[in-house]
């Protein structure tokens, strides 16, 4: 497995994906060439932790790795519009056909981890013509007792609390199920032969965890219910079932009984020897030799629905809301404040959509974009520039402390580009020094979890001072408090996701000098307040700061 394929050659997708399971959005990674192979993680994980399959594999094949519904930026299946709040793996086997079907792949090989593996076993059972092979890596094969316990105590819901308690329970969950499986059966005999992981990877972890939410729990259980070994007698598909000796699944082989002519059942020493097999047996039974081109362009493009603009590695998502008044024939692109996310900013670009087309960005760094191909503001506007230079907008809109990514953009999209600066920042010289100083804390992850505190009372604190870390008389807000958990949470999410980069953004942007108005600068609006009428203020009549620059 030599000349692995270039990271950056990984691409990041959204499909829309219409069905049984109502009209959903799917987030998918993509690398490779060759025969098609479908990479289905565990849960509560998302396709993130393929990318290093995708670059090991990618010189043999084209790799497509789907956020599994409900978990990382895939939607969650719908029933009569609303997420469910069970499944069963022949629901997510049913998901993963209609995805296959939404992308035009015919036949197609599986690799599936723990989750994973149980969902391919169900795609593989049901769906045999569409499978040329399946590589199942820890199958779950439970006694009835064990299965009763796990449903019992595993999967408690993940509900936020005033005090941010719920991210240290979840941080010392993540911690013990480095230690023991299943995590909450603390006894020498569940004790598992792992390093408890560095704090930075369970940061990932915990941020998986996190964009599921209450929700992570669905496919969890529908695995724990499943029971993969009894479609073994009857597999039609070329399986392999395998397990690293010291996966805590790996125990779980020796309990698979009849089985078909088509299944081996081979322990491995190591991961490494797993995914060895694993590739090596996708090989020998190749799917369809590639995506049928074009299959998805335009089916990203509804309203509310997200797409990716950008060259793979500076990828930057976008999410449409159609104008209400076509007509009116304006354009804008609307950029929320650093170490927040475009999906925070879904009320606001409703109410825009009144007069125009809306495209909500997820700076770069932020929510589900790539980082920034450089540090700080230069970083940030150049990755916009070249992701949104054909979109046509005619304004930008930016709330808060995102002013001089605007002020900075917008030129780069056409002279004719206007500014609207929504509630922008209009902080002293003491307190920018002060924000400086105070107002950026690292929140770079710490063993036992402490960060995750300090996350979410800097954002509760927000809610209360102003700014958030003036904690004192002078600094008190005296309007109705925004203290609801949930959306403290959000906002919790996305900070830690934008961990590094929205310090870097805000740093420049407090130090940022607004050049002298000039030929070619914008038109810049400045709104202390959201208007009445979004139609006034893109026709350039409403009331408020008009400047040349």
């Amino acid at each position: 497995m030599s000349n692995p394929a270039s990271a950056s050659a990984l691409k990041r997708n959204f499909v829309t994906v219409t069905g049984r399971y109502g009209t959903r959005q799917v987030h998918y990674r993509q690398g490779g060439r060759g025969p098609v192979v479908f990479l289905l993680h565990q849960s509560p994980q998302s396709s993130r932790e393929m990318e290093p399959l995708i670059a090991a594999w990618g010189h043999a094949f084209t790799l497509i790795a789907p956020d599994s519904p409900g978990y990382g930026f895939s939607d969650p299946l719908q029933d009569n519009g609303q997420p469910v709040a069970t499944a069963s793996m022949e629901d997510y086997a049913g998901a993963t056909v209609e995805l296959a079907d939404a992308l035009g792949i015919r036949r197609f090989g599986i690799y599936g981890f723990h989750t994973g593996a149980s969902i391919g076993s169900a795609v593989a059972a049901a769906h045999p013509g569409r499978v040329t092979a399946l590589a199942a890596n820890g199958l779950v094969v439970l006694t009835d007792s064990e299965r009763t316990t796990i449903l019992r105590d595993y999967l408690p819901p993940l509900v936020p609390r005033w005090d941010g308690g719920h991210l240290a329970w979840l941080w010392g969950r993540m911690r013990e199920q480095t230690i023991f499986f299943p995590w909450h059966d603390r006894r020498a005999a569940t004790r598992m032969d792992f390093d408890v992981p560095p704090a930075d990877r369970l940061q990932f972890g915990l941020n998986e965890f996190l964009a599921a939410g209450s929700h992570y729990h669905v496919a969890y259980a529908a695995a724990f219910i499943d029971r993969a070994e009894l479609r073994l007698p009857a597999m039609r598909v070329p399986m392999l079932v395998t397990a690293s000796a010291r996966d805590p699944l790996g125990s779980h082989l020796a309990r698979i009984g009849e089985r078909s002519a088509s299944v081996q059942v081979v322990p491995s020493t190591d991961s490494a020897a797993a995914l060895a097999r694993s590739f090596a047996h996708l090989a020998q039974h190749p799917g369809d030799p590639e995506l049928r081109p074009g299959a998805t362009a335009a089916q990203s493009l509804a309203s509310g629905h997200s797409e990716y603009r950008g060259a793979p590695g500076s990828q930057v998502r976008v999410i449409r809301t159609a104008s209400r008044d076509p007509a009116a024939g304006h354009r804008v692109i609307l950029l929320h404040a650093p170490a927040s996310s475009a999906r925070s900013q879904d009320a606001l670009a409703g109410d825009i959509a009144g007069a125009a087309e809306v495209l909500a960005v997820d700076l770069p760094g932020h929510g589900s974009s790539d980082p920034a191909s450089g540090p700080g503001l230069a970083g940030t506007v150049a990755q916009l520039a070249a992701a949104l230079a054909d979109v046509g907008a005619d304004t930008v809109i930016a709330l808060g402390d995102s002013a001089p990514v605007a002020l900075e953009l917008a030129p780069k999209l056409g002279a004719a580009t206007r500014v609207v600066l929504l509630q922008p920042s209009a902080w002293s010289a003491a307190d920018r020094d002060d924000w400086l100083r105070l107002g950026l804390p690292a929140l770079t992850p710490v063993w036992a979890g402490g960060h995750l505190l300090e996350a979410w009372h800097m954002i509760r604190d927000g809610r209360l001072f102003q700014p958030w870390f003036r904690r004192e008389h002078a600094g008190i807000r005296h309007d109705e408090p925004d203290l609801d958990d949930q959306r403290i949470q959000r906002d919790v999410r996305d900070v830690l996701r934008a961990n590094d980069a929205w310090q870097a953004l805000l740093r420049d942007t407090l130090r940022y000098a607004r050049p002298a108005a000039g030929p070619g600068s914008p038109r810049v609006t400045e709104l202390e307040a959201t208007p009445s009428s979004w139609a006034s203020v893109l026709a350039g009549d409403a009331r408020g700061h008009d400047s040349p620059s």
